[in-house]
């Protein structure tokens, strides 16, 4: 370096914090996001399903969780599985014949959520100042 000439970095503590609080801001809200699109894949999923008595599509059910959501059976209908997997009169697949091309069906929704919870996020930070 020549002489009389030094560079200063100020601001990495604040960068650094102010990451780690846009991370924990977009997953909270990325959680929620993901449950209200897990709602919808549970309401295809449920309209999809045969309605002998309509038990399989009630016990539908969607979970918020660490990483965002899931869809499953609850309980209540042991033969759920029979349904989703095949056997005992259903054809066999192992994707599964209602949860999985529900969820499938809402995969560009998700991607699209995702996208707009984090640009959410991002638009509304305040970055600490050095």
């Amino acid at each position: 370096m020549p002489d009389g000439f030094s560079v200063e970095v100020r601001g990495y503590p604040e960068l650094a914090a102010g990451t780690v609080e846009l991370a924990d801001h977009i997953r909270k809200s990325s959680r929620d996001s993901f449950h209200r699109v897990a709602d919808q894949a549970a309401n295809v999923t449920r309209g999809r399903l045969h309605r002998d008595t309509g038990a399989t599509a009630a016990s539908v059910v969607t979970r918020q969780t660490e990483a965002g959501a899931s869809v499953g059976y609850g309980d209540g209908v042991p033969y759920a599985h029979y349904e989703e997997y095949g056997g005992r009169g259903w054809p066999h697949t192992s994707d599964g014949n209602f949860l999985y091309p529900s969820v499938k069906s809402v995969e560009p929704l998700l991607i699209t959520t995702a996208a707009d919870t984090a640009q959410k996020e991002i638009g509304a930070m305040r970055w600490p100042s050095p």
